[in-house]
């Protein structure tokens, strides 16, 4: 790990960002394609699931103190099945990030600049990336300290400011949909909530362990809440058939925004907190990438990664899907499996298990 260090507070504040920034852009249309009115209901249930994926990973790391997620791996499973499996998380970080890199041009291309190819905002956020990263873990994890206030302020504005435009009798009935179905739903923003997994890679890096998993369920709860009251939103507004159909839920929802001609089509806060929120992130799975290979390689040293990493990223996302719809398919049929049900939860319990069967012993850290 680099020397740099980081409070709990920081890494709880860093992952809030890393929930908030996408999700809650495509999850109000993907829940009410699936649920229409009850869309909120799973935005809660995503929740419980989240709760879960921090309880895992606090406890594996409580049991390999000082270590990451790459690196007990081995320890786990043996050096070749872990340092393949390690090999495996590396690039997945790399290919979400890559994803994540492609859903922030895109929204960027559709509604800003449409005639700007995609690859121009891939490569630009790309630098400043790199150029936050070569900075140092402490660096980055501050600026968010300062970007998620922000960000938070301008969602709760995007939320309570259209409220002319609301009717709350769109939300009923209430839990019309049977249970199986709204847990099935939730499946799918629970696995943009079990991104919360990445934090066993900064962990090692806490100047304390006291209060982490107290302030990683907080995170999560808090999350939960502001995204079930976008959904309110949402439904409120457009209603639960509508809200489905539209690419962008959150940016319609800032175009209804009109008081007293003072605050009045304010898209640029979505643009705002996208870039914002998405900088953050994308720093996050650029960090795992490169320490994750790093540790899987045996260096001690990552920076001479940064580049060829960005490089691959900026290729695989340049290579991904063409627009919202492939998006909004891919997340509603593929996104649960690839990511709660194998990389974020059920891999991570798996290995939790395997501990408390084998217990194999490491060395204490010694901090």
């Amino acid at each position: 790990m680099e020397p740099g260090r980081i409070s709990n507070r920081q890494l709880a504040f860093l992952m809030a960002t890393v929930l908030l920034a996408t999700v809650i852009y495509f999850m109000p249309q993907v829940a009410a394609r699936a649920v229409q009115q009850d869309s909120w209901i799973t935005a809660l249930l995503s929740t419980v699931w989240a709760i879960l994926v921090v309880l895992t990973i606090i406890a594996l790391s409580r049991r390999f103190p000082g270590l990451t997620l790459i690196e007990y791996l081995p320890l786990i499973l043996g050096k070749p099945l872990g340092k393949l499996l390690g090999l495996f998380y590396v690039f997945w970080f790399l290919g979400v990030g890559a994803f994540v890199l492609r859903q922030f041009a895109m929204l960027l291309n559709i509604a800003v600049m449409p005639a700007t190819p995609v690859a121009v905002f891939m490569v630009t956020m790309m630098v400043l990336v790199v150029y936050a990263l070569r900075g140092g873990l402490e660096v980055w994890t501050r600026v968010n300290e300062i970007l998620l206030p922000i960000i938070i302020v301008a969602l709760l504005m995007i939320m309570v400011l259209p409220y002319e435009s609301m009717d709350f009798r769109r939300l009923l009935p209430v839990a019309s949909h049977p249970a199986g179905v709204l847990m099935v739903s939730s499946l799918i923003g629970a696995s943009w909530r079990g991104e919360i997994f990445m934090a066993a890679m900064f962990i090692p890096a806490l100047t304390s362990s006291r209060h982490t998993s107290r302030n990683l369920m907080l995170m999560v709860l808090i999350v939960g809440l502001i995204l079930a009251a976008m959904e309110v939103a949402t439904v409120a507004v457009f209603g639960g058939v509508n809200a489905g159909e539209l690419e962008l839920p959150i940016f319609s929802l800032a175009r209804m925004i009109s008081l007293a001609k003072i605050f009045d089509r304010l898209e640029v806060l979505i643009v705002f907190t996208w870039v914002l929120g998405n900088f953050i992130k994308i720093c996050v799975f650029m960090y795992c990438s490169t320490v994750g290979a790093a540790q899987v390689m045996g260096f001690k040293k990552f920076d001479f990664l940064f580049f060829p990493i960005a490089v691959l990223m900026v290729a695989f996302g340049d290579n991904f899907l063409e627009n919202v719809a492939d998006f909004t398919d891919f997340l509603t049929h593929v996104w649960g499996a690839y990511g709660l049900l194998s990389f974020e939860l059920v891999i991570p319990f798996i290995l939790l298990l395997i501990t408390l069967i084998r217990k194999p012993e490491v060395k204490r850290d010694t901090r």
